[in-house]
Protein backbone atom coordinates (compact mmCIF):
# COMPACT_ATOMS: atom_id res chain seq x y z
CA UNK A 1 0.00 0.00 0.00
CA UNK A 2 2.62 2.28 0.66
CA UNK A 3 4.41 2.18 -2.53
CA UNK A 4 1.66 2.86 -4.18
CA UNK A 5 0.98 5.96 -2.12
CA UNK A 6 4.26 6.97 -2.46
CA UNK A 7 4.53 6.58 -6.71
CA UNK A 8 0.69 8.31 -7.11
CA UNK A 9 0.90 10.70 -4.17
CA UNK A 10 0.81 14.02 -6.76
CA UNK A 11 -2.24 12.22 -8.38
CA UNK A 12 -3.97 10.94 -4.49
CA UNK A 13 -3.29 14.70 -3.62
CA UNK A 14 -5.06 15.88 -6.82
CA UNK A 15 -8.09 14.04 -6.36
CA UNK A 16 -8.20 15.16 -2.58
CA UNK A 17 -7.31 18.87 -3.05
CA UNK A 18 -10.46 18.88 -6.11
CA UNK A 19 -12.49 17.08 -3.81
CA UNK A 20 -12.35 19.67 -1.04
CA UNK A 21 -12.37 22.82 -3.23
CA UNK A 22 -15.55 22.10 -4.57
CA UNK A 23 -16.89 21.14 -1.05
CA UNK A 24 -15.60 24.20 0.23
CA UNK A 25 -17.67 26.29 -3.17
CA UNK A 26 -20.41 24.31 -2.24
CA UNK A 27 -20.16 25.59 1.33
CA UNK A 28 -19.46 28.99 0.93
CA UNK A 29 -22.02 29.56 -2.15
CA UNK A 30 -24.63 27.03 -1.28
CA UNK A 31 -24.42 25.92 -4.82
CA UNK A 32 -26.27 22.50 -4.45
CA UNK A 33 -29.18 24.51 -3.16
CA UNK A 34 -30.51 26.59 -5.90
CA UNK A 35 -32.20 24.72 -7.47
CA UNK A 36 -31.42 26.49 -11.13
CA UNK A 37 -32.46 24.22 -13.83
CA UNK A 38 -31.98 25.98 -17.32
CA UNK A 39 -33.64 25.25 -20.56
CA UNK A 40 -30.61 23.22 -21.57
CA UNK A 41 -30.28 21.09 -18.72
CA UNK A 42 -33.83 19.89 -18.71
CA UNK A 43 -33.39 19.58 -22.82
CA UNK A 44 -30.39 17.33 -21.48
CA UNK A 45 -32.64 15.28 -18.60
CA UNK A 46 -35.78 15.51 -21.82
CA UNK A 47 -33.28 13.44 -23.96
CA UNK A 48 -32.64 10.76 -21.69
CA UNK A 49 -35.96 9.93 -20.75
CA UNK A 50 -36.31 10.08 -24.43
CA UNK A 51 -33.91 7.29 -24.97
CA UNK A 52 -34.51 4.79 -21.90
CA UNK A 53 -38.37 5.22 -21.95
CA UNK A 54 -39.25 5.07 -25.55
CA UNK A 55 -35.93 4.61 -27.20
CA UNK A 56 -36.82 7.56 -29.16
CA UNK A 57 -33.92 10.13 -30.36
CA UNK A 58 -34.53 13.75 -29.16
CA UNK A 59 -34.66 16.59 -31.54
CA UNK A 60 -31.82 18.67 -30.42
CA UNK A 61 -29.61 16.50 -28.25
CA UNK A 62 -28.31 13.49 -29.36
CA UNK A 63 -28.10 10.17 -27.38
CA UNK A 64 -24.79 10.22 -26.36
CA UNK A 65 -25.50 12.52 -23.45
CA UNK A 66 -28.72 10.42 -22.97
CA UNK A 67 -26.54 7.07 -22.53
CA UNK A 68 -23.98 8.40 -19.90
CA UNK A 69 -26.76 10.64 -17.84
CA UNK A 70 -29.90 8.46 -17.90
CA UNK A 71 -28.37 5.74 -16.48
CA UNK A 72 -30.35 6.33 -13.58
CA UNK A 73 -33.66 5.94 -15.39
CA UNK A 74 -32.52 2.06 -16.46
CA UNK A 75 -32.81 1.33 -12.53
CA UNK A 76 -36.14 3.21 -11.61
CA UNK A 77 -34.49 6.57 -10.97
CA UNK A 78 -37.19 9.69 -11.59
CA UNK A 79 -36.23 13.16 -13.38
CA UNK A 80 -34.65 14.31 -9.98
CA UNK A 81 -32.01 11.33 -9.66
CA UNK A 82 -31.39 12.34 -13.17
CA UNK A 83 -29.85 16.00 -11.90
CA UNK A 84 -28.15 13.98 -8.74
CA UNK A 85 -26.47 11.59 -11.16
CA UNK A 86 -25.21 14.23 -13.48
CA UNK A 87 -23.35 16.32 -10.31
CA UNK A 88 -21.24 12.89 -9.94
CA UNK A 89 -20.77 12.01 -13.70
CA UNK A 90 -19.48 16.22 -13.99
CA UNK A 91 -17.15 15.86 -10.61
CA UNK A 92 -15.32 12.68 -11.54
CA UNK A 93 -15.07 14.11 -15.39
CA UNK A 94 -13.63 17.27 -13.39
CA UNK A 95 -11.26 15.38 -11.49
CA UNK A 96 -10.01 13.44 -14.45
CA UNK A 97 -9.76 16.31 -16.36
CA UNK A 98 -6.58 17.61 -13.79
CA UNK A 99 -5.14 14.23 -13.72
CA UNK A 100 -5.31 14.14 -17.59
CA UNK A 101 -3.54 17.73 -17.09
CA UNK A 102 -0.90 16.53 -14.96
CA UNK A 103 0.23 13.82 -16.83
CA UNK A 104 0.18 15.82 -20.20
CA UNK A 105 2.72 18.80 -17.92
CA UNK A 106 4.89 15.84 -15.98
CA UNK A 107 6.20 14.96 -19.33
CA UNK A 108 8.18 18.22 -19.70
CA UNK A 109 8.06 19.83 -16.42
CA UNK A 110 8.82 18.13 -12.76
CA UNK A 111 5.98 16.81 -11.01
CA UNK A 112 6.12 19.88 -8.73
CA UNK A 113 5.71 21.97 -11.31
CA UNK A 114 3.28 19.95 -13.38
CA UNK A 115 0.92 19.91 -9.80
CA UNK A 116 1.11 23.66 -9.66
CA UNK A 117 -0.42 23.65 -13.51
CA UNK A 118 -2.88 21.53 -13.01
CA UNK A 119 -4.26 22.94 -9.82
CA UNK A 120 -4.94 26.08 -12.17
CA UNK A 121 -7.38 24.25 -13.84
CA UNK A 122 -9.07 24.22 -10.07
CA UNK A 123 -9.03 27.32 -9.92
CA UNK A 124 -10.85 27.95 -12.94
CA UNK A 125 -14.30 28.86 -11.66
CA UNK A 126 -16.37 28.35 -14.31
CA UNK A 127 -15.52 24.88 -14.62
CA UNK A 128 -15.70 24.38 -11.22
CA UNK A 129 -19.44 26.11 -10.67
CA UNK A 130 -20.61 24.14 -13.52
CA UNK A 131 -20.20 20.85 -12.51
CA UNK A 132 -23.17 21.59 -10.35
CA UNK A 133 -25.56 21.59 -13.14
CA UNK A 134 -26.51 19.48 -15.88
CA UNK A 135 -24.44 20.35 -18.80
CA UNK A 136 -22.02 18.93 -21.46
CA UNK A 137 -18.93 20.40 -20.84
CA UNK A 138 -17.33 18.77 -17.94
CA UNK A 139 -17.80 15.32 -20.18
CA UNK A 140 -16.80 16.84 -22.98
CA UNK A 141 -13.73 18.40 -21.98
CA UNK A 142 -12.80 14.61 -19.99
CA UNK A 143 -13.00 13.32 -23.41
CA UNK A 144 -11.49 15.17 -25.67
CA UNK A 145 -8.54 15.70 -23.22
CA UNK A 146 -8.81 11.87 -23.29
CA UNK A 147 -8.59 11.76 -27.20
CA UNK A 148 -5.58 14.03 -26.85
CA UNK A 149 -3.99 11.43 -24.66
CA UNK A 150 -4.42 8.90 -26.60
CA UNK A 151 -3.30 11.05 -29.61
CA UNK A 152 0.09 12.22 -28.15
CA UNK A 153 0.81 7.89 -27.09
CA UNK A 154 0.53 7.45 -30.79
CA UNK A 155 2.52 10.22 -31.74
CA UNK A 156 5.25 9.31 -29.25
CA UNK A 157 5.36 5.23 -29.60
CA UNK A 158 3.69 5.04 -33.76
CA UNK A 159 0.99 2.79 -32.20
CA UNK A 160 -1.84 2.19 -34.53
CA UNK A 161 -4.00 1.40 -31.51
CA UNK A 162 -3.95 4.40 -30.04
CA UNK A 163 -4.60 6.49 -32.66
CA UNK A 164 -7.13 4.08 -33.12
CA UNK A 165 -8.72 4.71 -29.75
CA UNK A 166 -8.09 8.28 -30.15
CA UNK A 167 -10.25 8.92 -33.12
CA UNK A 168 -13.03 6.84 -31.50
CA UNK A 169 -13.32 8.88 -28.65
CA UNK A 170 -13.50 12.02 -30.64
CA UNK A 171 -15.92 10.41 -32.72
CA UNK A 172 -18.25 9.83 -29.79
CA UNK A 173 -17.96 12.91 -28.36
CA UNK A 174 -20.33 14.24 -31.52
CA UNK A 175 -22.70 12.68 -29.77
CA UNK A 176 -22.35 14.87 -26.99
CA UNK A 177 -21.83 18.12 -28.76
CA UNK A 178 -22.68 18.27 -32.28
CA UNK A 179 -20.43 20.98 -33.00
CA UNK A 180 -17.42 19.33 -33.00
CA UNK A 181 -18.25 17.44 -35.60
CA UNK A 182 -16.68 19.22 -38.65
CA UNK A 183 -13.38 19.30 -36.71
CA UNK A 184 -13.53 15.11 -35.83
CA UNK A 185 -14.19 14.98 -39.89
CA UNK A 186 -11.13 16.53 -40.80
CA UNK A 187 -8.97 15.15 -38.29
CA UNK A 188 -10.60 11.34 -39.78
CA UNK A 189 -9.76 12.45 -43.61
CA UNK A 190 -6.23 13.74 -42.19
CA UNK A 191 -5.53 10.12 -40.83
CA UNK A 192 -7.70 8.06 -43.22
CA UNK A 193 -5.00 6.78 -45.75
CA UNK A 194 -3.55 4.87 -42.33
CA UNK A 195 -6.97 3.92 -41.22
CA UNK A 196 -7.55 2.11 -45.13
CA UNK A 197 -4.53 0.49 -44.13
CA UNK A 198 -5.32 -0.53 -40.85
CA UNK A 199 -9.29 -1.46 -41.83
CA UNK A 200 -8.80 -4.85 -40.31
CA UNK A 201 -6.77 -4.24 -37.22
CA UNK A 202 -9.20 -5.06 -33.69
CA UNK A 203 -8.32 -1.76 -32.74
CA UNK A 204 -10.35 -0.25 -35.55
CA UNK A 205 -13.67 -1.61 -32.99
CA UNK A 206 -13.65 1.75 -31.63
CA UNK A 207 -14.13 3.56 -34.31
CA UNK A 208 -16.14 1.06 -36.23
CA UNK A 209 -18.91 1.48 -33.03
CA UNK A 210 -18.40 5.38 -32.97
CA UNK A 211 -19.73 5.64 -36.53
CA UNK A 212 -22.20 2.65 -35.72
CA UNK A 213 -23.62 4.54 -32.78
CA UNK A 214 -23.81 8.58 -35.09
CA UNK A 215 -25.20 6.29 -37.87
CA UNK A 216 -27.76 4.42 -35.59
CA UNK A 217 -28.57 8.46 -34.21
CA UNK A 218 -29.04 9.85 -37.50
CA UNK A 219 -31.30 6.60 -38.84
CA UNK A 220 -33.70 7.81 -35.39
CA UNK A 221 -33.82 11.34 -36.83
CA UNK A 222 -34.79 10.25 -39.80
CA UNK A 223 -37.29 7.70 -38.78
CA UNK A 224 -38.92 10.09 -35.93
CA UNK A 225 -38.47 13.84 -37.27
CA UNK A 226 -37.76 13.68 -41.11
CA UNK A 227 -33.93 14.10 -41.82
CA UNK A 228 -30.66 12.31 -41.77
CA UNK A 229 -28.71 14.28 -38.91
CA UNK A 230 -27.67 14.31 -35.70
CA UNK A 231 -29.29 17.20 -34.44
CA UNK A 232 -31.49 20.03 -35.24
CA UNK A 233 -29.91 22.65 -33.11
CA UNK A 234 -27.49 24.15 -35.31
CA UNK A 235 -29.63 25.76 -37.61
CA UNK A 236 -31.83 26.85 -34.33
CA UNK A 237 -29.08 27.95 -33.09
CA UNK A 238 -28.46 30.00 -35.98
CA UNK A 239 -31.28 31.50 -36.30
CA UNK A 240 -32.05 32.18 -32.71
CA UNK A 241 -28.67 33.81 -32.12
CA UNK A 242 -26.74 35.30 -34.60
CA UNK A 243 -29.45 35.62 -37.55
CA UNK A 244 -31.22 37.35 -35.13
CA UNK A 245 -28.26 40.02 -34.00
CA UNK A 246 -27.40 40.66 -37.80
CA UNK A 247 -31.06 41.71 -37.94
CA UNK A 248 -31.09 43.57 -35.06
CA UNK A 249 -28.18 45.47 -36.20
CA UNK A 250 -30.10 46.19 -39.46
CA UNK A 251 -32.92 47.28 -37.52
CA UNK A 252 -31.46 49.13 -35.11
CA UNK A 253 -33.31 46.96 -32.18
CA UNK A 254 -32.25 45.72 -29.59
CA UNK A 255 -30.73 41.56 -29.65
CA UNK A 256 -33.44 40.35 -27.59
CA UNK A 257 -36.28 42.20 -29.17
CA UNK A 258 -35.54 40.73 -32.66
CA UNK A 259 -34.72 37.04 -31.15
CA UNK A 260 -37.78 36.84 -29.28
CA UNK A 261 -39.76 37.57 -32.26
CA UNK A 262 -37.89 35.45 -34.51
CA UNK A 263 -38.48 32.51 -31.96
CA UNK A 264 -42.04 32.81 -32.05
CA UNK A 265 -42.02 32.13 -35.59
CA UNK A 266 -39.24 29.33 -35.59
CA UNK A 267 -40.16 27.03 -32.65
CA UNK A 268 -43.60 26.10 -33.77
CA UNK A 269 -42.13 25.01 -37.07
CA UNK A 270 -41.62 21.34 -37.78
CA UNK A 271 -37.93 20.50 -37.19
CA UNK A 272 -37.08 19.81 -40.83
CA UNK A 273 -38.99 23.04 -41.50
CA UNK A 274 -36.66 24.16 -38.92
CA UNK A 275 -33.76 23.55 -40.53
CA UNK A 276 -34.83 24.71 -44.25
CA UNK A 277 -36.46 28.45 -42.42
CA UNK A 278 -32.54 28.55 -40.49
CA UNK A 279 -30.82 27.70 -44.38
CA UNK A 280 -32.99 30.23 -46.46
CA UNK A 281 -32.54 32.83 -43.29
CA UNK A 282 -28.53 32.47 -43.30
CA UNK A 283 -28.59 32.29 -47.70
CA UNK A 284 -30.62 35.65 -47.37
CA UNK A 285 -29.02 37.30 -44.75
CA UNK A 286 -25.45 36.65 -46.32
CA UNK A 287 -26.43 37.91 -49.63
CA UNK A 288 -28.56 41.14 -48.06
CA UNK A 289 -27.36 42.17 -45.38
CA UNK A 290 -23.28 40.90 -45.32
CA UNK A 291 -22.23 43.78 -42.94
CA UNK A 292 -24.41 42.99 -39.89
CA UNK A 293 -23.47 39.15 -40.33
CA UNK A 294 -20.18 39.44 -39.84
CA UNK A 295 -20.33 42.28 -37.13
CA UNK A 296 -22.71 40.09 -35.51
CA UNK A 297 -20.38 37.44 -35.69
CA UNK A 298 -17.34 39.25 -34.32
CA UNK A 299 -19.47 40.64 -31.47
CA UNK A 300 -20.68 37.04 -30.71
CA UNK A 301 -17.00 35.82 -30.67
CA UNK A 302 -15.89 38.54 -28.53
CA UNK A 303 -18.86 38.23 -25.67
CA UNK A 304 -18.11 34.69 -25.67
CA UNK A 305 -14.45 35.39 -24.97
CA UNK A 306 -15.03 37.89 -22.55
CA UNK A 307 -18.29 37.08 -20.48
CA UNK A 308 -18.36 35.76 -17.12
CA UNK A 309 -19.45 32.17 -15.57
CA UNK A 310 -23.83 32.50 -16.03
CA UNK A 311 -23.72 29.79 -13.26
CA UNK A 312 -21.93 31.98 -10.41
CA UNK A 313 -24.22 34.87 -11.46
CA UNK A 314 -27.51 33.18 -10.59
CA UNK A 315 -26.43 31.72 -7.14
CA UNK A 316 -29.03 33.68 -4.64
CA UNK A 317 -27.94 34.11 -1.12
CA UNK A 318 -30.65 31.32 0.14
CA UNK A 319 -29.20 31.34 3.70
CA UNK A 320 -29.00 35.42 4.48
CA UNK A 321 -24.61 34.98 4.74
CA UNK A 322 -23.02 38.43 5.31
CA UNK A 323 -20.44 37.85 3.05
CA UNK A 324 -22.42 36.16 -0.16
CA UNK A 325 -23.09 38.73 -2.02
CA UNK A 326 -19.64 40.28 -2.41
CA UNK A 327 -17.88 37.09 -2.69
CA UNK A 328 -20.41 36.36 -5.60
CA UNK A 329 -19.46 39.49 -6.98
CA UNK A 330 -15.65 39.14 -6.29
CA UNK A 331 -15.89 35.73 -7.98
CA UNK A 332 -18.01 36.56 -11.10
CA UNK A 333 -15.38 39.38 -11.71
CA UNK A 334 -12.70 36.43 -11.25
CA UNK A 335 -13.96 33.99 -13.63
CA UNK A 336 -14.78 37.14 -16.07
CA UNK A 337 -11.09 37.61 -16.28
CA UNK A 338 -10.05 34.32 -15.93
CA UNK A 339 -12.01 33.30 -19.67
CA UNK A 340 -10.19 36.37 -20.98
CA UNK A 341 -7.07 35.54 -20.06
CA UNK A 342 -7.07 32.12 -21.40
CA UNK A 343 -8.98 32.74 -24.83
CA UNK A 344 -7.10 35.03 -25.72
CA UNK A 345 -3.40 33.70 -24.49
CA UNK A 346 -5.35 30.27 -26.03
CA UNK A 347 -5.48 31.69 -29.98
CA UNK A 348 -2.27 33.57 -29.92
CA UNK A 349 -0.47 29.87 -28.28
CA UNK A 350 -2.58 27.91 -30.64
CA UNK A 351 -2.04 30.36 -33.88
CA UNK A 352 1.95 29.94 -32.38
CA UNK A 353 2.40 26.22 -32.26
CA UNK A 354 0.10 25.86 -35.24
CA UNK A 355 2.73 27.94 -37.47
CA UNK A 356 5.72 26.16 -35.65
CA UNK A 357 4.52 22.74 -35.85
CA UNK A 358 2.45 22.35 -39.31
CA UNK A 359 5.29 20.76 -41.25
CA UNK A 360 5.84 18.05 -38.83
CA UNK A 361 2.31 17.69 -36.93
CA UNK A 362 1.85 16.45 -33.80
CA UNK A 363 -0.29 16.37 -30.47
CA UNK A 364 0.08 20.30 -29.82
CA UNK A 365 -0.84 20.74 -33.24
CA UNK A 366 -4.29 19.29 -32.84
CA UNK A 367 -4.64 21.13 -29.88
CA UNK A 368 -4.08 23.80 -31.30
CA UNK A 369 -6.85 23.46 -34.11
CA UNK A 370 -8.88 22.25 -31.78
CA UNK A 371 -8.64 25.71 -29.32
CA UNK A 372 -8.73 27.93 -33.00
CA UNK A 373 -11.89 25.29 -34.17
CA UNK A 374 -13.77 26.30 -30.93
CA UNK A 375 -13.33 29.77 -31.05
CA UNK A 376 -14.10 30.38 -34.76
CA UNK A 377 -18.01 28.26 -34.15
CA UNK A 378 -18.60 30.05 -31.01
CA UNK A 379 -19.45 33.59 -32.68
CA UNK A 380 -22.86 31.70 -33.70
CA UNK A 381 -24.42 32.29 -30.74
CA UNK A 382 -24.25 33.74 -27.58
CA UNK A 383 -25.72 35.04 -24.21
CA UNK A 384 -23.97 31.76 -22.52
CA UNK A 385 -21.40 33.06 -20.61
CA UNK A 386 -18.07 31.15 -20.52
CA UNK A 387 -19.76 27.96 -21.11
CA UNK A 388 -18.31 27.70 -24.97
CA UNK A 389 -14.32 28.45 -23.94
CA UNK A 390 -13.96 26.92 -20.85
CA UNK A 391 -14.12 23.53 -23.08
CA UNK A 392 -10.11 24.35 -24.05
CA UNK A 393 -9.47 26.08 -20.92
CA UNK A 394 -7.03 22.60 -19.95
CA UNK A 395 -5.79 22.61 -23.36
CA UNK A 396 -4.56 26.29 -22.89
CA UNK A 397 -2.38 25.14 -19.69
CA UNK A 398 -1.21 22.41 -21.17
CA UNK A 399 0.14 24.98 -24.16
CA UNK A 400 1.26 27.12 -21.41
CA UNK A 401 2.91 24.68 -19.56
CA UNK A 402 4.63 23.59 -22.78
CA UNK A 403 5.51 27.46 -24.14
CA UNK A 404 7.04 27.84 -20.06
CA UNK A 405 9.01 24.34 -20.93
CA UNK A 406 10.47 25.34 -23.88
CA UNK A 407 11.60 28.62 -22.74
CA UNK A 408 12.73 27.48 -19.01
CA UNK A 409 14.73 23.98 -19.83
CA UNK A 410 17.98 24.81 -21.26
CA UNK A 411 20.00 22.18 -23.03
CA UNK A 412 22.41 20.53 -20.81
CA UNK A 413 26.23 20.48 -22.16
CA UNK A 414 28.26 18.26 -21.57
CA UNK A 415 32.24 17.55 -21.41
CA UNK A 416 33.69 15.19 -23.41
Amino acid sequence: MKPFLLRYKYQIALLLIGIAWIALLNELLDIKDQNVIYTDCDNYRESADFFYHYFKAHYYRPFGMAIIFGLPYLFGGDDASIYDFSFYINIASWLGTALLLFSFLKKYLTACKAMCFALLFYALLGPAFIIFHLFTESIFTFLLLLSFYFFDKHYASKSFNYLAIALGILLFTILIKPGIKFLAVVFVIYYGRVLIKNYSRLSMAFIYVAVGLIVFQCIKMKEEYGNYTISYIDGITYYNYLGAKAVALQTNTTFLESRDKRSEYITYLPFPAQRDAASKDFSHQVKTNTINVAKAYVLDMAENAAAPSDCIMVCRNLEGKPYYDTLKNVMVIISKYQNRFLSVFGCILALFYCLKTYRNPNVYTLMSLYVLYIVAICGVTCLQGDRFHMVFFPVVIILIGKFYAERTNKPVITLR
